[in-house]
Order: C-alpha cells, then sequence, then structure tokens
C-alpha cells in the first residue's frame, strides 16, 4: 500500500531544508556578509548557520524571524522566489 508520509514527505521536507539554506546563503552574501558577521547580527551560532545553509539543520519560524530581521526583508520577500516556486 502506498504510503505517502513514508514514501514522498521526507524528501519534500529535505529538499525544503535545502531551498531555505540556499535562500538564506544568497540574500547574505548580496549584502556580503560572512557566515562569522551575519550569526552575531542574527544572534544565532555560526555553526548552526552552517548547517542551515547546507540543508542539514531544521528551523523553527522564530529563528527564521531573527535570520530576515538581520537580513532586512519580510518573511514574504524572503519566500517570494524562485527558489520556492
Amino acid at each position: 500500500m502506498f504510503n505517502f508520509y513514508k514514501t514522498y514527505l521526507p524528501r519534500l521536507l529535505m529538499e525544503l531544508k535545502v531551498k531555505v539554506g540556499k535562500r538564506i546563503s544568497q540574500l547574505r552574501k548580496a549584502k556580503n556578509l560572512s557566515q562569522e558577521k551575519f550569526s552575531y547580527e542574527a544572534d544565532i551560532e555560526r555553526t548552526y548557520l552552517t548547517h542551515i545553509e547546507n540543508g542539514r539543520k531544521n528551523i523553527s519560524l522564530s529563528t527564521l524571524e531573527k535570520i530576515t530581521a538581520a537580513l532586512g526583508v519580510s518573511v514574504k520577500d524572503f519566500f517570494d522566489s524562485k527558489e520556492f516556486k
């Protein structure tokens, strides 16, 4: 029997983590910020940021809010990208 939750959901979530990480990295680099400088501004650990940008960690909504605030973009604008279409 086909089970969406076991077959496709883990893959979709992994793809989403990678897309979020790429978008963060893209916006951070557009502002010419190193991971160290940006992690300080966003008040998150640099190693955690590295894992996020590489799609290896899930992030909470509160962490996403910290990141988007440090990037100077709204959550809506963050997701309004070709990465998520």
